[in-house]
């Protein structure tokens, strides 16, 4: 997948936010959060144990995590009322890639 420069100021500017940043990082072991209904490694991480762990309102983890989402960093899953997001790991390596080659 090749990203556009438009594409990828958007990566980087959710990656330079620190909380996005750390959300980032806690996906990369969904299994580190409280059990759910459904395992996390199937539907993601529900909202609101992203946003315990953040420590923010309702409001401001789901503007972080479509802000993630819009970058194509991660995705989500709808389970009921509730979103479950992960590491979309295809558009952090698209990511990776384009800074190598443009660097």
């Amino acid at each position: 997948m090749e990203l556009t420069a438009e594409n990828l100021t958007r990566a980087f500017k959710a990656l330079g936010h620190p909380t996005r940043l750390a959300i980032l990082e806690w996906l990369k072991e969904p299994t580190s959060f409280p059990p759910q209904d459904q395992p996390a490694e199937q539907v993601g991480v529900c909202l609101k144990h992203i946003q315990a762990r953040a420590g923010v309102s309702q409001s401001t983890a789901s503007q972080l995590m479509a802000t993630l989402q819009q970058a194509g960093l991660v995705t989500c899953t709808r389970v009921g009322q509730w979103s479950h997001y992960r590491r979309d790991e295809a558009g952090i390596a698209a990511v990776a890639e384009a800074v190598q080659l443009r660097v």
